[in-house]
């Protein structure tokens, strides 16, 4: 499983995540998309997504969300063998 980054095309430094289900060229309804706020530019160390501040959410239509730059860096969580989820070391 994946989670993937998003920005609005008008509002760059917004951030939201999905999971990659959600995402087949644009966002396709399949799960929620969960506002993280203002990206720093910095990502968490272990390169789950991006570290954001507290923002405002804007109003754009959620056709407007695109891949953010930083989605490439996001790892793939692999599942363990006691069934959690992990990234990989």
């Amino acid at each position: 499983m994946r989670h993937r980054i998003l920005t609005c095309k008008h509002h760059p430094v917004l951030r939201w995540s999905t999971k990659e289900i959600a995402w087949t060229n644009g966002y396709n309804g399949c799960r929620n998309i969960f506002f993280m706020g203002e990206t720093t530019g910095v990502m968490h160390s272990d390169n789950s997504g991006v570290q954001c501040d507290p923002a405002t959410e804007c109003i754009c239509p959620s056709s407007d969300l695109i891949l953010a730059p930083e989605d490439s860096l996001v790892k793939t969580m692999a599942r363990q063998p006691d069934g959690s989820w992990a990234y990989p070391a």
